[in-house]
């Protein structure tokens, strides 16, 4: 059985993947364990070659000489900020793509997070849009808004991910029909597809996949060239993928190739 240690540096490592760089402060806060208990994480993280230590966190393992700065929680990286300024542009980019009266799937990653911020005030308002989710960040994000119909699917609670899973989760998507699913990912091959680092967001995700006409993959150009831990899909078999302009060209050119339509924000 994995213990919840585990899971907590599970997560670490998942939000180094997405920002590049983490606190110790924050990460005690968002795990609700003591400052000492991340820092034990990161520690034995370090050992294992997982991350590099820094003043006040720990970043993405480096060359042996790249140089390190510190983290304040008052100064992110720059990195961390380009990172958060390329997902607003693809989520801007995915909510574009929204119609009145459609029913979408948001998967829990930070991407498809940006693109429920990012849907217009007159579909919040007036869209008549079903959004189904497992994401708790999402729900808040869209829960007050009039013109959604909100379906939050039931099942286990982490908090540490802030994400419902489980078969409940999974035989209610079995039940059910979108127009659109929104899907991050961890890793995007030609090899092996769209892969996930957590089995059980993947479980959800392939019943998410399973249960919408249109599969649009929203993830930054870090993502390409990365492998999760388990695949999702082929990447020739989904609709649409929305990345940044650091895209390589032979992967996009590829990926076009198979049919699969590329935007490049």
């Amino acid at each position: 059985m994995v213990s919840t240690a585990e899971l907590r540096r599970h997560s670490i490592l998942h939000e180094l993947a997405e920002n590049q760089a983490v606190s110790v402060s924050d990460l005690s806060k968002r795990h609700r364990v003591s400052e000492v208990s991340i820092r034990r994480d990161l520690s034995r993280l370090v050992r294992a070659g997982q991350l590099r230590r820094i003043h006040g966190g720990a970043v993405v393992a480096a060359e042996p000489d790249q140089p390190i700065t510190s983290l304040s929680p008052a100064s992110e990286p720059h990195a961390v900020d380009e990172t958060s300024a390329v997902k607003a542009r693809i989520g801007q980019s995915g909510a574009a793509l929204v119609q009145p009266g459609e029913r979408l799937i948001l998967d829990s990653g930070t991407t498809a997070l940006e693109v429920a911020r990012h849907l217009p005030h007159q579909l919040r308002k007036a869209g008549n849009l079903t959004i189904i989710t497992n994401s708790l960040p999402i729900v808040h994000e869209l829960g007050p808004e009039k013109g959604i119909n909100l379906i939050l699917l039931g099942g286990i609670y982490l908090p540490q991910y802030e994400v419902v899973v489980g078969p409940s989760v999974v035989d209610q998507l079995s039940t059910l029909h979108a127009d659109k699913l929104f899907l991050g990912a961890d890793g995007l091959t030609l090899s092996r597809g769209i892969t996930n680092a957590n089995v059980l967001e993947a479980e959800v995700d392939r019943s998410g996949i399973a249960a919408a006409s249109q599969v649009i993959v929203v993830a930054d150009s870090g993502k390409i060239g990365r492998i999760g831990l388990t695949t999702l899909k082929p990447l020739a078999d989904i609709h649409r993928l929305i990345t940044d302009v650091g895209a390589p060209d032979e992967f996009v050119a590829e990926l076009r190739a198979l049919g699969v339509e590329v935007t490049l924000v």
